[in-house]
């Protein structure tokens, strides 16, 4: 018999350890472990951010272009079904979203247009019933002092004159910068609608076999949680255009349905949107209905921003993608303190991906149609044979390699 014979492996291995590793507790080796992987995945997270903050104007409409594509994937794969060619598909499905877009604008556009003799004879009246109340009202403000101020206010735009045109020239590049960027936006989507699976199965090629045995879960359950976000975004964004029309049809403003189509649109912009459509609909709620229905109107708005913020986001969006609302909620108040705009609109879908990638790695999948969780594992090949498990045979295993199974 073997001299090793009665030898505990246990012990064997114990042995070869060195002393420093033998005396440090189990709990701090771990500790250390994930220490510096976290480290390492800091790091690599940070050098990502600042490439894409230099990259800026590349990156956000690339980013905004991947959300167009989730949000569309269903309506160019049905007009695929249908015997219309995939570029087709993409060009129809785009041009379904501008149309509804510059609809929503028109409406807003086309009602103003019609009632803007009624405007600005209500704008007139208005300001004189201001002016009134300012001398009669509280403050007692005489009309030399009103005058006086409004002298003030000329002298300081002549005064500055330059800066003024510095601020003009500074938007103006910006408003081209924000045209060159959505032309990047819809052309990227339109790749990304057409050539999605051709994109995913370049990277598919480069990685190994059984990489692709987890990635390719993993970034299937990502994409369908951030369908499933941009879904209930649409939805969240519908209900708060609703409740502002609806707050302006009752304080009988004749413009309620434009304030509906404005807030609708502006409720996919995160954090200046809200601010810009309300103060839109308070202005014109007080130019033609008085500045006690604006101020009913104001918190009409504040409401239902507040109802969005605090209830409709966190459930909705936390239930379309499976995370807890008070994720939800940090998310978006994070991403707003380390990005601003941007950071407000990419810090849920980019959660909403991970937790979808993190569950599409672990086999369970939100199902597109019912929300229910099922399972969805591939087919495990492992090198011990069919009746053995990569845990027993102590292998990694292997994935026969197929084509993309992405939707786009």
């Amino acid at each position: 018999m073997p001299a090793t014979a009665g030898i505990n492996p246990a012990e064997d291995d114990s042995n070869k350890l060195s002393d420093d590793i033998r005396y440090t507790p189990k709990w701090l080796r771990v500790s250390a472990g994930w220490g510096w992987r976290l480290l390492v995945v800091v790091a690599v997270v940070f050098l990502f951010w600042q490439l894409g903050s230099l990259l800026s104007q590349l990156t956000v409409p690339l980013l905004l272009a991947v959300l167009l594509t989730s949000g569309l994937q269903q309506m160019t794969n049905w007009l695929t079904n249908h015997r219309l060619p995939r570029w087709l598909a993409a060009v129809a499905s785009l041009l379904v979203l501008v149309l509804v877009l510059v609809g929503l604008l028109g409406l807003v556009g086309a009602q103003i247009a019609t009632q803007w003799t009624q405007l600005t004879a209500a704008a007139g009246e208005g300001f004189r019933a201001l002016l009134e109340w300012l001398g009669t009202g509280p403050l007692q403000i005489s009309d030399e002092q009103v005058q006086a101020w409004l002298d003030q206010a000329g002298q300081y735009i002549s005064n500055s004159t330059q800066e003024i045109a510095a601020g003009l020239a500074t938007a103006g590049t910006r408003v081209g910068s924000f045209f060159a960027g959505l032309a990047t936006c819809l052309f990227a989507a339109f790749f990304f609608l057409k050539d999605g699976r051709g994109i995913v199965g370049v990277f598919e090629k480069v990685i190994p076999d059984y990489a692709l045995a987890t990635i390719e879960p993993a970034a299937r359950g990502g994409w369908t949680s951030l369908s499933s976000y941009v879904r209930a975004a649409v939805i969240v964004a519908g209900i708060d255009g609703v409740g502002a029309g609806l707050g302006a049809l009752i304080l009988g403003s004749n413009l309620w349905l434009a304030i509906t189509a404005f807030t609708f649109v502006c409720s996919f912009i995160p954090l200046l949107g809200a601010t810009i459509a309300g103060a839109v609909a308070t202005i014109v709620v007080l130019v033609t209905l008085g500045p006690v229905k604006a101020v009913i109107m104001l918190a009409v708005f504040v409401a239902v921003m507040s109802i969005e913020a605090n209830v409709l986001q966190p459930l909705l969006l936390g239930r379309a993608v499976e995370i807890h609302p008070l994720l939800v909620l940090l998310g978006i108040s994070a991403g707003a303190i380390i990005a601003g705009i941007a950071g407000a609109l990419f810090a849920i879908p980019l959660v909403a991906f991970a937790t979808g990638c993190i569950r599409g790695a672990e086999g369970v999948f939100a199902s597109d149609d019912v929300g229910m969780r099922r399972a969805n594992l591939p087919k495990w090949v492992p090198q011990g044979g069919e009746g053995d498990t990569p845990e027993r045979s102590g292998s990694w295993f292997k994935l026969p390699r197929t084509p993309s199974r992405f939707d786009s």
